[in-house]
């Protein structure tokens, strides 16, 4: 290994690298290849493979320029999260009641509201026979 880019400065303390923006491009752009690997090309440049995943989400944000990447080398689209729902939270009622009930209101703002021994779930909105299936599988545990 000729070049080293773990020098010290003067007293003895590590310095940290300030590697060019071009070198972080030229990387960056080299990973997105068909068929590359972020780890080989991290070793051969004596650098961490996280430092380099974290050179490519800066390349993706344009932070070295217009990214331009190979044909086909398109990155992993990330999922983005479900919306959330507005929720109210409520004191739990004094008095007992049956340990789940279901009460859909219809109303201008179609409120469906959930009843357990220790919680109420209310929703507004048009919400999907499969989320609320979630919702109450999560309060029932």
């Amino acid at each position: 290994m000729d070049k080293t880019w773990d020098e010290r400065a003067a007293g003895g303390a590590y310095k940290r690298p300030n590697f060019p923006t071009e070198f972080k491009r030229q990387l960056a752009e080299q990973s997105f290849e068909p068929g590359a690997s972020v780890a080989l090309i991290a070793r051969s440049n004596d650098i961490n493979a996280n430092l380099l995943f974290k050179w490519r989400r800066r390349y993706l944000a344009g932070e070295y320029g217009l990214p331009a990447l190979p044909e086909g080398a398109a990155p992993k689209r990330i999922q983005q999260a479900p919306s959330l729902l507005p929720v109210d939270v409520v004191a739990e009622a004094a008095e007992h009641r049956p340990s789940m009930t279901v009460d859909t209101v219809q109303s201008p703002a179609d409120l469906c509201e959930i009843e357990f021994d220790r919680a109420r779930l209310r929703v507004r909105g048009n919400v999907s026979p499969d989320m609320l299936r979630l919702l109450i599988r999560e309060l029932t545990r």
